[in-house]
């Protein structure tokens, strides 16, 4: 008995190709990209907010080290904000959006994934002959625009790639800096900070031994490493 309903799917794996985009490299990826980046920026941003000192001493007393680290991000997230905004202007013209998804393809861009109109979504184009067809695929478009619509797909294109990543390059390099320093520094801040909650409890019983509060911060005195009492 024929399954029809299979074959409608086999049908829609087989046929991928004919749609392809480049994982990574196409509008819908690289806009939600700049949504992580620019989320993560502001998530940095507003862990300090208020908060300098934990900033300025992770970075070891410099506060102008931690002024220039702060802006980084506000600066990346602004970045992040302004090409998002012209790549979402982009979208409202299905054909420039088309040509820049395309030109990837084209160009064998990178893995490849197609429009399963099965699943009704970007799916993944299997195997070595069905990524060689998407490529085809992607040149035949190409090859149909006019010499000048070529050079405004590509134009178009490595400036777009080209910002992208330049920005993502910068995030890595302040992504790799900030992981860094929470690291090595806010678990013991935050330790630090503890002590000053349990001291206050513990003073107000006089710092008598036999009070739990007293016991609890003499627990965590002895329990700090030697980093956390270096200013």
């Amino acid at each position: 008995m024929i399954d029809a309903e299979e074959t409608r799917r086999k049908k829609a794996v087989a046929m991928r190709y004919k749609k392809p985009i480049v994982k990574g490299l196409n509008l819908d990826d690289i806009i939600q990209n700049l949504n992580d980046i620019q989320e993560e920026c502001d998530n940095v941003r507003w862990y300090f907010e208020g908060d300098d000192e934990t900033l300025i001493n992770a970075l070891e007393g410099d506060e102008d080290e931690a002024y220039e680290f702060k802006m980084m991000f506000g600066d990346l997230s602004a970045e992040c904000e302004q090409l998002r905004n012209d790549l979402n202007e982009v979208m409202w013209h299905e054909d420039i959006q088309d040509a820049f998804n395309m030109w990837f393809p084209a160009i064998g861009g990178g893995e490849m994934i197609g429009w399963d109109f099965y699943e009704t979504d970007y799916m993944p184009i299997i195997g070595m002959y069905g990524q060689e067809d998407a490529k085809s695929e992607g040149k035949k478009r190409v090859m149909r625009m006019t010499k000048e619509q070529i050079l405004d797909a590509a134009e178009l294109s490595f400036r777009i790639v080209r910002s992208y990543l330049g920005l993502m390059h910068r995030y890595d390099q302040i992504k790799a800096a900030m992981d860094i320093l929470r690291d090595q520094n806010t678990g013991y801040l935050q330790m630090v900070k503890r002590i000053e909650e349990v001291y206050e409890k513990a003073n107000k019983c006089n710092f008598y031994g036999w009070y739990p509060e007293t016991k609890e911060l003499s627990r965590l005195a002895e329990s700090m490493p030697q980093e956390a009492w270096i200013q």
